[in-house]
């Protein structure tokens, strides 16, 4: 206990010279104007459920003191560690938290930063609602204010608003941590209404910045529209059209965001980087982009905080991935037994870069790649997944959902292409450049292109179809094909065709499944492999 304590003393005295520190930096850019201004990060970091030692009734049941899941003070001791550690290397200014369950636990993160040096003189969290984890706040510069915004409805986390003196210079940010996608839409519209009334309060021109895990897409509006279980909202979704990140029916760019009249659009700084690097959490094998950090029209005005440009990454150190998946903290039986003090969290951090000084416009980053290798698609199926660097030409869309393709050559194989594949257009040949391969469940996916050229129109797309009704469909050379026209009959999962020839169906909304045993006809669906070869029916007028 004297150690703990002598600790605790030594922290004390490091939290109260780095504030002397920030008050000098204060009066020195107040009064003498640095040139380039003060530069500092903010990031923004979900860790997964960092719990104390105090047995408390909203407690997950893996995470009670003496559990058979064997939460103890080593196993929170080596999660506080493994926090502060990535914390430490993004070195932030100011770090969002979110799953953060009191505020016993926030300090002992900012004491364990402290014992590495890393100090966070400031702290904040979301303490009146009563839920298992809550929104907090690490930061180097003070506060003048905080606030708490609820929904109003039980259960749901409270967003926390919290006022930073940057030097001077006044700053709101907004840490979110909305409803998971365990729940509808509607759930985050609630979330979305709740903060956007807040920003209408704000003093136009106010510098303010919303981040933190919104459960949502950057483009959320485009990969959950035909997704029943989460459209309950008619396609609104909360942060593309309450936040104001979708104007003019599309996602806001710096382009639109300074030159609309518009005040109350937001720019998603997930546009910043290349489509392959947008994602955060990989679930399952699917990518998603639910942390994020999003910026008003102030940020560029040339007055107070400003954006520096092209700054936004995610923070993706190699120890944050095991075996090629993010090392989230780990538990026997896959995820449902007892910690073994090792891994860190299911999000990557995201972080911007911010300043005092005026904006200041900056080049796209520009990539330099080298020539890249023409090949075909048949030879995708032999490359390794992660980023590569080929060509392919003459590639026609004989099939298009939301943003995700099956493209084909003539005479060869078919490829899917997964949520980067918005711009392409159905019976239409493309040259493009494909940059990221990734293999779900053993179904190989292009998840990343660049270079996208037009090469002309197909009007006759019968060849580029399968056609045969004998053909064995879960043959492993048809991965990823398309059915022009199928009947069978349907059975617990399985789809009956042909001559005693069955593959197994999978329908992406519960309402396309039918009855067993009926007879039913598939029209242009796609053959995938989810640990096995299916069709996969996803849109109404796929089956009849």
């Amino acid at each position: 206990m004297a150690v703990e304590s002598d600790e605790r003393r030594f922290c004390e005295i490091m939290k109260s010279r780095m504030l002397i520190l920030f008050l000098w930096v204060a009066f020195f850019t107040g009064w003498t104007g640095l040139a380039h201004g003060l530069s500092f990060r903010i990031a923004t970091y979900n860790v997964e459920n960092l719990f104390d030692m105090r047995l408390d009734r909203t407690d997950y049941p893996e995470y009670r003191p003496g559990n058979p899941q064997g939460w103890t003070p080593a196993m929170m001791a080596a999660k506080v560690e493994n926090i502060a550690a990535v914390i430490d290397d993004l070195d932030a200014e100011i770090v969002a938290l979110q799953e953060i369950e009191s505020q016993t636990a926030l300090m002992l993160l900012q004491e364990a930063l402290c014992r590495r040096g890393v100090i966070y003189p400031h702290a904040a969290i979301a303490e009146e609602s009563h839920t298992p984890v809550k929104c907090a706040v690490l930061s180097r510069f003070p506060f003048f204010s905080k606030k708490e915004i609820s929904t109003g409805s039980a259960g749901d986390r409270d967003i926390l608003k919290i006022g930073v003196d940057i030097a001077g210079h006044p700053l709101v940010l907004y840490v979110n941590h909305w409803k998971s996608k365990s729940g509808p839409e509607s759930r985050r519209l609630a979330y979305a209404r709740a903060l956007a009334a807040d920003i209408s309060t704000l003093e136009p021109g106010t510098d303010f910045i919303l981040t933190g895990d919104f459960n949502s897409d950057y483009n959320e509006y485009e990969t959950f529209e035909d997704q029943d279980r989460l459209n309950d909202t008619r396609g609104i979704t909360g942060i593309n059209h309450v936040l104001g990140t979708l104007g003019q029916g599309r996602l806001v760019d710096e382009a639109l965001l300074t030159s609309s009249e518009k005040d109350r659009l937001l720019y998603n700084l997930w546009l910043e980087v290349p489509e392959p690097r947008r994602w955060s959490v990989n679930f399952f094998g699917r990518k998603n982009s639910p942390d994020a950090i999003l910026i008003p029209k102030s940020l560029y005005d040339g007055v107070g905080i400003a954006y520096v440009d092209n700054s936004f990454d995610k923070f993706d150190p190699d120890y944050l991935f095991d075996d090629q998946k993010v090392f989230r903290w780990q538990r026997t039986d896959n995820g449902k037994g007892r910690h073994t003090g090792h891994g860190y969290s299911d999000h990557l951090p995201v972080f911007a870069e911010f300043t005092t000084a005026p904006f200041q416009w900056k080049a796209s980053v520009a990539f330099t790649l080298a020539e890249p290798v023409e090949v075909r698609i048949a030879d995708l199926y032999a490359l390794k997944e992660g980023s590569v660097n080929v060509r392919l030409r003459n590639a026609v869309v004989i099939y298009k959902h939301l943003d995700s393709a099956v493209i084909k050559e003539k005479n060869g194989r078919a490829v899917f292409i997964y949520k980067v594949a918005g711009k392409l257009e159905p019976k239409t040949a493309y040259d493009l450049t494909v940059t990221e391969l990734n293999r779900h469940y053993g179904n190989l996916e292009i998840t990343g292109v660049r270079d996208i050229r037009r090469a002309g129109q197909a009007e006759e797309l019968k060849a580029f179809y399968m056609t045969e009704p004998e053909s064995d469909f879960a043959g492993p050379g048809f991965q990823n094909e398309v059915i022009a026209e199928i009947r069978g009959v349907y059975e617990n999962g399985w789809f009956y065709y042909g001559d005693d020839r069955k593959i197994r169906i999978y329908f992406s909304e519960k309402r396309l499944t039918p009855g067993n045993f009926s007879t039913i006809t598939l029209c242009y669906v796609r053959i995938g492999y989810h640990g096995h070869p299916e069709v996969i029916v996803e849109k109404p007028g796929q089956i009849r």
